[in-house]
């Protein structure tokens, strides 16, 4: 059976009028950059020099490399609360990589958690393994 759907409902809140999200109109501009895994990640050894350099020059710590405001997909997860690690696929245990982040920040106005990064994994075997979310 097929149906013509007609515009959605707008969203009710029961509690104070200025509480809550009001869905807005809004466009996404994409911006390309490069990001770099941690050096210990890197078999290039002068690659490896010349982000050591970077992140020194930077004066920003070492996530500097992995760490972009806002919304973030593909690239290296940011490892700012811990010493890196592979996040395994929980099906057949295959490091997997990242396929999206929301990180905090103020240029954005995104808080995530205790100032933190949301993170969406996945395996590299396929979509039938499903998803890791981390926040981290």
């Amino acid at each position: 059976m097929t149906r013509a759907l007609g515009s959605p409902r707008l969203p009710v809140r029961q509690e104070d009028p200025d509480y809550g999200y009001t869905p807005v109109p809004c466009t996404l501009t994409p911006v390309a950059l490069v990001d770099f895994s941690y050096p210990q990640a890197l078999a290039d050894r002068e690659l490896v020099k010349a982000v050591q350099e970077y992140v020194q020059a930077a004066g920003d710590g070492d996530d500097v490399i992995t760490r972009v405001s806002g919304i973030k997909f593909g690239g290296w997860p940011t490892w700012h609360l811990t010493d890196p690690y592979d996040i395994c696929c929980l099906t057949c245990g295959a490091p997997c990589r990242l396929l999206f982040t929301v990180a905090s920040d103020t240029t954005t106005d995104i808080a995530v958690g205790r100032w933190g990064d949301f993170r969406i994994f996945a395996c590299p075997a396929g979509d039938g393994n499903g998803y890791i979310f981390d926040q981290h």
